[in-house]
């Protein structure tokens, strides 16, 4: 009798502790989703004590409890089948727990920012010197193709399957090793020169670093990204100087998949792969027609999807 006893309250303690846990798995993304609509409650105790978001947390974890509890015999099987699911996908080298562990905090993580695209007013003016920009992106040489290929690997290797797409891997890794060895030169002034990107890339050999102005670096990123079948476009845009008089600039943006791989991309910028360059600042995109979104690539900041210089987009090159 009491070796039945004590088996039972062992199972019961042992229910207990999964229904809580579960509860509390299915409770996180659901506070992050809800938390920005909750009015805040604050105890009048000194300044006040904001109790809004234990509160929510609190009556969505009740809610789940007593839901799982009453369905825990169906929902045992359904985690049951579930685990086998990810064994057999991990053995096959599908999926595994370590991806389910970055997609649970990246939603989790797009919950709580609720992210918005980038607001631009579009002018879709022609690209000026287009022929010349797209001839000086030689991306198919040999010089470009070799930096390409060794930067492509450089960094990030281990996060290659967890990104939506080994590109994005093999982007955000070509971005670092550019963004870190650019210097900016001025063109002569009264003059607009267009570098190929092999010749650019060509003065690593002298001290391991990079020059030249923002048509240089645009052409030598893009060429780079295109170089190991990356998506990428050049922008035209205007920036309204403190002073009040404009500048014309250009910069690049490179396709890292839909709003869905997003979530992802987005998380692990801001949290692994440049967690210090990102720290309290958030992640910027555009949103094509189709859907797809690009990251800005630009130099003014130090990781990929960094604060665009400015809301007007003159014209838009596909190269």
């Amino acid at each position: 009798m009491k070796v039945t006893q004590k088996n039972r309250a062992i199972r019961e303690a042992f229910q207990g502790f999964l229904i809580s846990f579960f509860s509390i798995v299915f409770a996180v993304p659901i506070f992050a989703y809800l938390y920005n609509e909750f009015p805040t409650i604050k105890l009048t105790i000194g300044s006040g004590l904001e109790i809004g978001p234990v509160l929510l947390a609190s009556i969505i974890f009740l809610i789940l409890y007593v839901f799982i509890r009453f369905f825990y015999r169906f929902l045992l099987y359904v985690l049951g089948l579930f685990l086998l699911t990810i064994i057999v996908l991990t053995f096959v080298g599908k999926y595994s727990f370590n991806h389910l562990y970055y997609d649970y905090a990246a939603l989790v993580y797009s919950l709580k920012e609720q992210r918005s695209p980038f607001k631009f007013e579009e002018k879709r003016d022609p690209f000026s010197r287009e022929a010349l920009i797209v001839y000086s992106i030689d991306y198919n040489s040999a010089k470009t193709r070799e930096v390409a290929s060794n930067w492509a690997i450089k960094n990030f290797d281990e996060y290659k399957y967890i990104l939506p797409s080994i590109k994005n891997a093999q982007t955000f890794s070509i971005y670092k090793e550019v963004r870190r060895r650019w210097n900016y030169v001025f063109d002569p002034e009264g003059e607009d020169l267009y570098v190929k990107s092999s010749n650019t890339l060509k003065l690593l050999d002298e001290d391991d670093k990079l020059k030249g102005d923002c048509d240089d670096y645009s052409i030598t990123m893009a060429a780079l990204v295109k170089a190991i079948g990356g998506e990428v476009h050049l922008v035209r845009t205007l920036i309204t100087n403190p002073d009040g008089t404009v500048t014309g600039h250009i910069y690049p943006e490179v396709k890292i998949g839909d709003k869905k791989d997003l979530e992802s991309v987005a998380y692990l910028i801001k949290n692994e792969l440049f967690e210090e360059e990102s720290k309290n600042k958030q992640v910027y995109y555009y949103q094509d027609k189709e859907g797809f979104i690009w990251l800005n690539f630009d130099y003014f900041d130090s990781y990929p999807g960094g604060k665009y210089p400015s809301n007007v987009r003159v014209s838009v090159l596909d190269v």
